[in-house]
């Protein structure tokens, strides 16, 4: 990630707290569900937001100190990273969870960031990554509450093709509509 988009959120993590809250969709719950017993990385955890809903053991990798600070209420373990260089061992993951955290890498990076999440999850691990639907990348995208974050929205067939070309199998992407996000890309994927 970027260092103005890390600045961003360091500085204003309460804020966005705030406004977004707890995760109630269920995804982390779901995502436990369907990857069973073992570690999950929560991957640009952020506050924590889906922590609790993954269960354990579960631990959360972030960027930002600020956004680990508050993800230090709910009582996992948590770790300072960078999901292009990730803090653990080949192999060490049932699953990995990502909500809008690739979004922020340039597209130029973000196979050998997924080359990354394929390394550190074990042989059938899954991925859950969620990414926003579209074409744009740079720091101002239209609607953004949080300004000068960057960001690079994928489209289904282009994200399916470079997670193939990491290694990934199975891969299936959703569409679900946000309101303040517009079309969310929900893709899972298997090592």
């Amino acid at each position: 990630m970027d260092a103005a988009t890390v600045a961003i959120y360091e500085d204003n993590a309460l804020e966005w707290v705030a406004r977004r809250g707890e995760a109630t969709n269920g995804l982390g719950a779901s995502f436990r569900d369907r990857v069973g017993r073992g570690l999950i990385a929560d991957l640009g955890c952020g506050p924590g937001r889906y922590l609790s809903e993954i269960g354990r053991p579960v631990v959360g990798i972030d960027a930002t100190s600020a956004m680990l600070t508050l993800a230090g209420a709910k009582g996992h373990p948590l770790v300072r990273g960078d999901l292009e260089a990730l803090p653990m061992g080949d192999g060490v993951l049932a699953g990995a969870l990502a909500c809008h955290s690739y979004l922020h890498l340039p597209k130029a990076r973000m196979g050998a960031a997924l080359g990354e999440a394929f390394r550190v999850l074990r042989p059938g691990g899954r991925l859950l990554i969620t990414l926003i639907e579209g074409s744009y990348e740079g720091h101002e995208r239209p609607g953004d509450d949080f300004s000068g974050r960057f960001f690079a929205c994928w489209g289904a067939s282009e994200l399916g093709a470079l997670l193939s070309s990491r290694g990934f199998s199975e891969i299936r992407s959703g569409r679900v509509e946000l309101p303040r996000v517009g079309v969310d890309l929900v893709t899972n994927a298997r090592r």
